[in-house]
């Protein structure tokens, strides 16, 4: 009798020990959401198990055994092979993801620089993509070009005089304004300190300013933007076929007791956050206030 029981526990031991393991494995992975890869595993090493007893008692032949085997290992190659598509997938999405985000908020954040240019220039937004396009190219700007700081020193009475028509007392130093003055007139005083000093309101053209920018120059060498062109802020980066951003505007939005040209340029997101997912609606203004804030601001 204990000769028969020695027997069954050792033909059964190791297919049984396969079995309860495949059923421990497929346990812990429908807990802890195990991925396809890994339950396809655990589910072959289970039917493994199983048919090595069902082997074992006589119940299968080798042939079938042998069969469903190659059956199971085929699955797993299956799954194996989509589950590292699915990987690569999710990789390149994510890759597409970063690169949309980066383009994205540079044009976006060119648009309102453009159009802040506009605003400061006609005392409102540009209305279309036709309106910002001509005065990108066409359209000009007043900057002030500056030379040496102030002097850090209180006005001469002559210098007082000479600003104000009378001798007040001056108990600060001069400021921007004041010494601007009297170096237009020329430097009347011959202060040394502002000797080279200079403040002059130069009108300039806007396209040329905004293609100069060092700063502008090398974020879109970062970007990789060999030349820049107006035409391809009019496009959501990475949409295909091309999408456009929407400008809406107002002139005269009542704020308060006053009224002011408001803003909103939006469009859809080029790739959703998550894979299969829907795209976002992004862009930056708002037409009920004076904030031109961005989404990712």
């Amino acid at each position: 009798m204990n000769t028969d029981i020695s027997v069954i526990f050792k033909k059964y031991l190791v297919a049984g020990l396969i079995a309860l393991f495949g059923l421990i494995m497929l346990v812990v992975g429908i807990r802890t959401g195990q991925d396809n890869l890994f339950m396809t595993a655990a589910t072959n090493i289970l039917i493994g198990g199983i048919l090595a007893v069902l082997f074992s008692a006589g119940v299968l032949k080798s042939n079938a055994v042998l069969g469903i085997g190659i059956a199971c290992v085929l699955v797993t190659v299956y799954i194996g092979y989509a589950s590292v598509k699915s990987i690569q997938a999710t990789i390149a999405h994510k890759e597409a993801r970063e690169k949309s985000e980066e383009l994205v908020r540079y044009s976006l954040s060119q648009i309102r620089d453009i159009q802040r240019a506009h605003r400061s220039s006609h005392g409102r937004y540009a209305a279309d993509w036709e309106e910002l396009i001509e005065f990108f190219e066409n359209g000009t700007i007043t900057v002030i070009e500056s030379e040496k700081s102030v002097p850090a020193k209180r006005l001469t009475r002559e210098e007082v005089k000479i600003i104000y028509s009378d001798n007040r007392a001056m108990d600060r130093n001069m400021d921007e304004r004041e010494a601007a003055i009297l170096a237009s007139l020329g430097n009347p005083t011959n202060n040394p300190d502002l000797e080279g000093f200079r403040r002059d309101t130069v009108v300039k053209s806007f396209k040329e300013d905004y293609l100069n920018s060092i700063s502008r120059i090398k974020e879109r060498q970062k970007l990789g933007i060999k030349e820049f062109n107006i035409e391809d802020l009019r496009y959501i980066p990475m949409t295909n076929p091309k999408e456009e951003w929407v400008i809406q505007t107002r002139e005269n939005f009542p704020y308060g007791n006053d009224s002011i040209p408001t803003i909103r340029v939006e469009g859809k997101e080029p790739v959703a956050q998550f894979e299969d997912s829907r795209r976002q609606v992004i862009g930056f203004g708002n037409l009920q206030t004076n904030s031109d804030k961005a989404f990712w601001e």
